[in-house]
């Protein structure tokens, strides 16, 4: 299964699915957690997680945005950018980041920090994913020091090409070497919900379709 194969599979999917499944499979720490949310319902997230890490700053770094670039340098088709932040003051993310890494081919951003210029990031078709909004830049407060390396992102710990998958319920990380068979088992898992709800729509008793497939 190449990644575009299951880019467009994950793309049929929704992350309660995906993080049943996770769970099945003994990974049961998969979500980022709620305080994490797109910047409105209808944006989604599939892909690779291209990972940078932030420290705190009590002064503009002497070449400011020095990493940052480093990481754009290193952006491939596909990525999702997942930064995890130093503070939850000001604001790491936001509508001219959010162009640039468009132009380069990313598809989205998950931060467990702050962004800014919503109303033009959403314009721009650019999924954000954060805790909320800051008019603060982060200049002299926090900056990017590092990337392609395991961060922990809100609840999740991201290894640098997981992948991440985010929707209106939130954000949830899959490891590499767990996607296909994920993939797999969501489909199928996809497949009985579609039956259990049909019978529970023909009004079948719920406790014996419960017995029958084991889904609610």
């Amino acid at each position: 299964m190449n990644d575009d194969d299951i880019r467009r599979r994950l793309s049929r999917l929704h992350t309660a699915l995906l993080a049943d499944v996770l769970d099945s499979v003994g990974f049961r720490h998969s979500a980022f957690g709620p305080d994490i949310r797109p910047m409105s319902p209808a944006q989604k997230v599939v892909g690779r997680a291209l990972t940078m890490r932030c420290e705190s700053m009590e002064r503009p770094a002497d070449e400011p945005y020095a990493d940052l670039i480093a990481a754009f340098g290193d952006m491939r088709d596909g990525d999702v950018i997942v930064l995890a932040c130093a503070d939850r003051v000001s604001a790491m993310w936001g509508e001219l980041l959010s162009t640039a890494a468009r132009v380069k081919g990313a598809v989205g951003a998950v931060m467990d920090g702050l962004a800014r210029d919503p109303e033009q990031t959403i314009e721009v078709g650019f999924p954000v994913f954060s805790i909320g909004y800051s008019p603060l830049d982060s200049s002299g407060r926090q900056e990017v020091v590092a990337h392609g390396m395991t961060v922990q992102c809100g609840a999740a710990t991201v290894h640098h090409r997981d992948w991440i998958v985010g929707d209106v319920m939130g954000v949830i990380v899959i490891p590499d070497d767990l996607v296909e068979r994920v993939v797999e088992l969501a489909e199928a898992k996809d497949a009985a919900e579609s039956t259990v709800r049909d019978e529970i729509l023909a009004g079948e008793d719920l406790g014996e379709v419960f017995a029958r497939h084991g889904i609610l």
